[in-house]
């Protein structure tokens, strides 16, 4: 098939969307697909084409001096560039990764070829919650032929949208076990990070966006160093610095900030060495698809600690691959991080058991099959009189 990828999160950015994008066109490239994908991005730029990974990528940029025109300028330029595409070149589906504005760019092209959607973020999950944004939905997707969620939780809320249920698919996000694994060479990290690679470490790969749930990572960590001093805890992401502000002024407070690395953003090309220098990963989400971040620590070989929210309870089968615990309890999350640190058969055992269901379940090659039979679907409901 030809695709059209359509999506304002993509490479160079740092995130799950964006490294969803990425992986998953390149999946569909590999498995005999041809895919474009343009990437709008707000801010001054020359428009570009680029192969990245056999993906031909198109890089629009819009301007932001005028706030008020922005999501206009935006649409209509988004519009016009792929209605010259369509013409051009032809395509047989189209699938869209974020909410909004391109929700609206996609309206202009429903008589021209199918469209699919991939429901990744949180804010449809905040829509829901009234009968206002549950309206709302309807009135920005109300257009598209089949939605993806990577959640059960995701594809169930996206009948929000007034499709049948046929139109509605569960497809989890996938990882690359060849890039992420348990042999994965540290190098001289954690020299220049500041990691004693004799002593404990729980990585946390999360911005510090507050549905991550980073603030009760953080006072998990003073129950922590009174089991097991010698414990370090390497946060793997950045953004919202007041967020990381409050974090530091807690940790100085309780007199545990030496033990707590920042790393700030961090390339996805330089994740499988971070995954490699530690022990036990932790993701406390308040708010969560199939986490990314969570397959490639698994792929990585490490026990995953994790809420029970969203996907994760998908992705972490409790005391099999992980331990799973509620949100927002700090204690639950310091007790599941103890009693890993005093069992390393356990921690062992379950990091094993991580990655062989990472290799069964969440290989990228077959989620990307499974995304072209939604796109099938979506072209034979087209059709239909």
């Amino acid at each position: 098939m030809k695709i059209l990828f359509l999506t304002s999160d993509f490479l160079p950015n740092i995130g799950g969307m964006a490294t969803h994008a990425h992986e998953l066109a390149r999946a569909l490239v590999r498995n005999g697909n041809e895919v474009h994908l343009v990437n709008p991005v707000y801010g001054n730029g020359k428009r570009t084409i680029e192969k990245i990974d056999g993906i031909t990528v198109h890089r629009l940029y819009f301007p932001l001096e005028i706030p008020k025109l922005k999501h206009l300028l935006y649409i209509l330029g988004v519009r016009r560039y792929v209605i010259d595409l369509l013409v051009n070149d032809g395509f047989d589906v189209l699938h869209f990764h974020d909410l909004t504005p391109n929700c609206w760019t996609t309206k202009f092209f429903v008589s021209k070829l199918p469209v699919v959607w991939t429901n990744h973020t949180s804010n449809y999950l905040e829509y829901y919650e009234t009968t206002k944004g549950r309206t709302r939905i309807r009135r920005y997707l109300g257009h598209i032929d089949a939605v993806i969620g990577p959640s059960m939780e995701l594809a169930e809320k996206s009948k929000a949208i007034g499709l049948p249920d046929e139109a509605i698919f569960y497809i989890p996000n996938g990882v690359d076990a060849r890039k992420f694994n348990p042999n994965a060479d540290p190098g001289d990290l954690p020299e220049r990070c500041g990691v004693n690679p004799s002593r404990p470490v729980i990585i946390c790969p999360r911005r510090l966006e507050p549905k991550n749930g980073v603030e009760y990572f953080i006072r998990s960590v003073p129950r922590v160093l009174r089991e097991f001093p010698d414990t370090q805890f390497l946060i793997v992401g950045g953004g919202f610095p007041e967020e990381r502000i409050r974090f530091e002024e807690m940790l100085t407070e309780w007199k545990c900030r030496p033990s707590v690395i920042f790393t700030g953003n961090v390339p996805n090309t330089d994740m499988p060495a971070y995954y490699g220098m530690a022990d036990i990963a932790v993701l406390p989400s308040l708010m969560e698809a199939t986490s990314i971040s969570g397959l490639e620590a698994m792929a990585s070989g490490l026990p995953l600690v994790g809420t029970r929210v969203g996907g994760i309870p998908e992705i972490v089968v409790d005391n099999e691959t992980g331990i799973l615990v509620e949100p927002r309890d700090h204690e639950a999350l310091a007790d599941a991080i103890v009693k890993l640190l005093a069992n390393p058969e356990l921690c062992m055992r379950l990091g094993e058991s991580a990655r062989r269901r990472v290799e069964s379940t969440f290989s990228w090659l077959q989620i990307a099959r499974q995304t072209a039979d939604v796109y099938e679907f979506a072209i034979s409901r087209r059709q239909q009189p």
